[in-house]
């Protein structure tokens, strides 16, 4: 591992936010689907509606990401996730967020990893994160 942060990094970000015009699509998408179906069935409509904004979440309202010494929380809209450094197995990295994973090869019974987004701070996030992992970890 190399150089560490001392201090804690806290962040927020909200994907629909820095695209607004995609955020304005992922509503429209949400409303106009969940609207149409409706229409025909109104409990439908409204699990159309529930089951929509669930899979945007990450994207429409924003999360919150902590970096220590222990490893990196990500508090999403719906749900928690904690990985410890050592926890890390593997790491993709793309220009405005990350992936990590706490096993080399990814299956079903892994899930989906955590997804780490930067934000306008990918200058300051993508370095400290990586000077916490070990260089196996990289894909």
């Amino acid at each position: 591992m190399g150089d560490t942060i001392k201090d804690e990094l806290t962040w927020k970000v909200c994907p629909a936010a820095i695209h607004p015009w995609k955020g304005v699509c992922a509503w429209l998408v949400i409303i106009g689907t969940a609207a149409v179906i409706v229409d025909t069935n109104l409990i439908v409509g409204i699990c159309s509606f529930a089951f929509l904004l669930i899979t945007l979440a990450t994207f429409i309202f924003p999360s919150t990401f902590t970096i220590d010494e222990e490893g990196i929380r990500a508090k999403y809209p719906l749900h928690k996730k904690h990985y410890s450094w050592g926890q890390i197995k593997k790491a993709r990295f793309l220009e405005n967020s990350c992936a990590l994973f706490h096993t080399r090869r990814r299956s079903w019974i892994t899930g989906s990893g955590m997804h780490v987004f930067f934000g306008t701070q990918s200058f300051e996030i993508a370095p400290a994160i990586k000077s916490h992992l070990a260089e196996e970890v990289f894909t």
